[in-house]
């Protein structure tokens, strides 16, 4: 009986529900099926995009309201902040989420403070601008005669680094970590220190490649510094910050307590929770350190909108605005260009110019449409963020300035054999190639097959995704969706070999073409194979012992012979425990690896260990050299000399793969 009469209980409580949802329905027919948004907008007629773009504010607050809190929902933000501008005014400066979750402080885009990450370099970009229009500086000037306390090597005689390399990223400076970061604010180095004591390798001559420079912002800043005479923070703070009005935005690490009262706390998402993190204190400042308000980053988005002006105050001349604004260099002339400073994005087939910004909590995006006199500033306080700014500019380029619809090329599977052109192994340039950090930050590699069906799969560390290709070179996602980053462009050499890709939206990285030899599967094959080989050196003190204790004479050999053998076995032994026991240890001891990136100072005892290798290579020349008196003196059996000869070469080759990663250059 009782499960009878919990049976009609649920029955009465279910028809009850119907009934009030029916009364509900019916007694407003007019917002039947209909979802609202913001302040009397449907998302019907939202769908609807606007003649004028984002000007009313109802709107563009509706409009935002569907999508922002969607996004920090679905890429796990905290909280974020955006401000939309459109023909010299702010339409709408809005927070979303929370400054501090554990309190359940909502984000005030008004008095909420972000890390705005790279898009610091706009504002050194402007001033370097600013320098230009004066005549202090001239864009295609060796940088080394504006700089007083120290030089940037000659490393291509004749093919100096000019301010115009350093605002395109095309000076050619390897990426480094070494003391990009520092323990505390107290001790903090300027940036003239910085600059001077850490110019990393020049890798390209300047002018051939795009490769994402911090330190090349910062050294434009010291070229500031050095030219104006007065310092940078001060330099922003009386030439763009207080002529614009910008009195919530500031460059300095040790933000005044006024400010750091109001910076949101940065988060990081971890075990399906965010998480309170510091986030890190930056020596490159003049790249990366400054921090806003959404209302006060619209001033500058309004300020290079209208060539150079905001209210009464001028940054820039037009002239200077628009220079600064236009192309300037691209890897290849399908994929977007770089200004001096700005880079261009196009979407719906519009030109859009903006930079993108990311610290270790914070990533942020300024976008500007310069023909619509529009632009938003979006910043989140979570890694979550890149994927809110992406989903922020798709969203609103959709809606305000839509584009003809895409028809997607189908696949000719008769192509495959001709795709095979563009299968390979390729890794982003932006990396260290001179110092140890080569190994402990090689970017994940991307694997590129063509496949039966006329596509080609891109198997990478974001997953598995297929390409079809459009024009020649050129290569749609085979999903039909349109990712900011754009379509993939192939570009070759002269000779008709492909060289590297780049995505048509991100023109400031390649993906260059490694051989076959650079690749992490052969690299890590010879790894294991040159250890394996090595290892058989444990025989030689195991077969004397056999003999020994089997009185089995030695054969006899001169003491050249045995010496040659120490010489082998120790090498062997040698590269054996720095490879698999010494290198783990290293990389997996943050202590250390803090220190050495942050300090480039490195503890005695492991300077000493680290001797290791060069004793190896010493020993190993002498090992060839005696593999060679082997076979001419005849040392040994014939099997013994051939092993003896294996050995050898597996030294060297080992050898070579700890040259390859830089692993000897850990002291430089």
């Amino acid at each position: 009986m009782s499960a009878i009469h919990l049976f009609m209980k649920l029955s009465v409580i279910l028809i009850c529900f119907s009934f009030l949802f029916v009364l509900t329905v019916s007694a407003s027919p007019s917002q039947a099926g209909v979802v609202t948004a913001g302040d009397g907008y449907s998302l019907a007629e939202l769908s609807i995009p606007p003649i004028d773009g984002p000007s009313d504010p109802t709107e563009v607050e509706a409009f935002l309201d569907l999508v922002m809190p969607a996004a920090i929902a679905r890429y796990n933000a905290p909280g974020a902040t955006v401000a939309v501008v459109k023909d010299g005014r702010l339409v709408v400066a809005k927070g979303y989420g929370y400054n501090d979750l554990a309190n359940r402080i909502p984000i005030d885009a008004d008095t909420t403070i972000f890390r705005i990450g790279s898009i610091s370099k706009l504002f050194t970009w402007t001033a370097v601008m600013q320098l230009v229009e004066e005549g202090k500086i001239d864009l295609d000037v060796d940088v080394n005669t504006y700089l007083k306390n120290f030089k940037i090597p000659d490393t291509y005689p004749g093919q100096p680094v000019t301010m115009r390399h350093l605002l395109t990223h095309t000076a050619g400076f390897e990426d480094t970590s070494l003391r990009m970061t520092w323990g505390d604010v107290e001790s903090l180095i300027s940036i003239q220190e910085y600059c001077a004591e850490n110019i990393p390798a020049r890798i390209y001559p300047p002018g051939r490649l795009s490769l994402y420079s911090n330190y090349g912002a910062t050294l434009a800043a010291v070229v500031v510094e050095d030219v104006s005479g007065v310092p940078f923070d001060q330099y922003l703070q009386s030439r763009i910050f207080t002529p614009l009005g910008m009195d919530q935005t500031n460059l300095r690490q040790d933000l005044p307590p006024e400010f750091a009262s109001r910076l949101t706390k940065g988060y990081k998402f971890a075990h399906s929770e965010n998480l309170p993190a510091e986030d890190y204190i930056l020596t490159v400042g003049p790249a990366g350190s400054i921090s806003s308000t959404a209302p006060d980053m619209a001033k500058f988005l309004i300020a290079h909108l209208q060539n150079g002006t905001y209210g009464n105050a001028t940054i820039l001349s037009p002239e200077t605005a628009n220079l600064m604004h236009s192309w300037a260099f691209s890897v290849d002339p399908r994929v977007s260009g770089m200004c001096l400073g700005f880079y261009e994005q196009y979407y719906n087939g519009r030109r859009t110019i903006g930079h993108g910004g990311d610290t270790d909590t914070f990533h942020s995006e300024l976008c500007l449409i310069p023909e619509e006199q529009a632009g938003f500033f979006v910043s989140s306080n979570s890694a979550g963020g890149r994927g809110v700014r992406d989903e922020l500019f798709a969203a609103f380029m959709d809606h305000y300035y839509p584009g003809e619809p895409v028809v997607l090329p189908e696949p000719d599977p008769s192509a495959s054999a001709r795709l095979q052109q563009y299968a390979g192994t390729y890794e982003m340039n932006r990396h260290n190639y001179a110092r140890f950090e080569r190994y402990i930050g090689l970017p994940s590699p991307i694997t590129i097959t063509a496949t039966l069906e006329g596509t080609l799969r891109m198997v990478s560390s974001d997953g598995t995704a297929e390409y079809i290709e459009g024009e020649s070179g050129i290569f749609f996602p085979a999903d039909g969706s349109r990712p900011v980053k754009g379509n993939i462009v192939f570009h070759t050499a002269p000779d008709g070999s492909v060289e590297y890709f780049a995505y048509t939206n991100v023109p400031v990285m390649v993906y260059s073409r490694l051989p076959w030899f650079m690749t992490a599967e052969f690299q890590d094959n010879l790894k294991t194979a040159s250890g394996i080989i090595l290892g058989t050196v444990l025989f030689w003190p195991l077969l004397f012992l056999f003999r020994h204790t089997h009185a089995i004479p030695e054969p006899f050999n001169p003491k050249t012979a045995r010496i040659a053998r120490w010489c082998a076995g120790i090498a062997a032994l040698l590269l054996i425990a720095f490879v698999y026991i010494l290198l783990p240890w290293i990389t997996g001891n943050e202590g250390i690896l803090g220190t050495y990136i942050q300090t480039r100072e490195i503890p005695g005892t492991l300077s000493a260990v680290l001797t290791v290798p060069v004793i190896a290579a010493i020993l190993t020349i002498a090992t060839v050299a005696f593999a060679v008196l082997a076979w001419k003196e005849k040392y040994w059996t014939i099997p013994h000399r051939v092993h003896y000869t294996i050995i050898a070469i597996a030294l060297v080759a080992m050898l070579w793969w700890v040259h390859v990663n830089r692993l000897w250059a850990f002291c430089l």
